[in-house]
């Protein structure tokens, strides 16, 4: 994950309780499964896939199980996208997304089209923090303003000489 890049997992409104924390239950270094907040999800992966299709170009790695989305880095579009599903491809397992924060037309495009696909399917948002955010743009900018990736964009030096060596 680029520095400049900020992260939202994705996860099914309805499968998950607003005063649990993600991260709590997390004992790795990576970020948390997710899987079990997908095992009663009801739409439509094919129709989310289709949709992510049209918002970011298709990466040229993966596979049929590991779907993966990149935008141009080369034109600071660094946004991506991924969704693991489970073996037999009738269930995501995960989905999370990265958004360039070098680049305001990736925060007013490619993140409010993400954030309108996730109204649609009723998911929610849960950022580095573990704090959730419904899909709406002035929910999530307290914590994108919050951000490592926002910090470093806005003051680079400072961000890397407030660095916690204990962290």
């Amino acid at each position: 994950m680029a520095i400049w890049q900020y992260l939202l997992i994705v996860v099914p409104k309805n499968s998950i309780d607003k005063n649990y924390n993600i991260f709590e239950t997390n004992k790795t270094e990576f970020l948390p499964d997710t899987d079990s907040f997908w095992k009663n999800f009801g739409g439509s992966i094919t129709a989310i896939i289709s949709e992510l299709d049209l918002i970011l170009p298709k990466a040229d790695w993966g596979n049929e199980t590991y779907l993966n989305w990149k935008g141009n880095g080369n034109n600071n579009e660094d946004n991506d996208a991924c969704i693991y599903l489970t073996d037999d491809a009738t269930q995501i397992k995960e989905f999370q997304f990265r958004i360039d924060l070098r680049k305001a037309s990736n925060v007013t495009n490619v993140l409010k089209s993400i954030l309108e696909l996730c109204k649609r399917y009723d998911l929610v948002l849960i950022d580095l923090k573990g704090e959730i955010f419904e899909p709406e743009l002035k929910d999530i900018v307290n914590s994108l303003r919050t951000s490592n990736a926002f910090s470093f964009i806005t003051d680079p030096i400072n961000f890397f000489e407030n660095l916690d060596p204990e962290k």
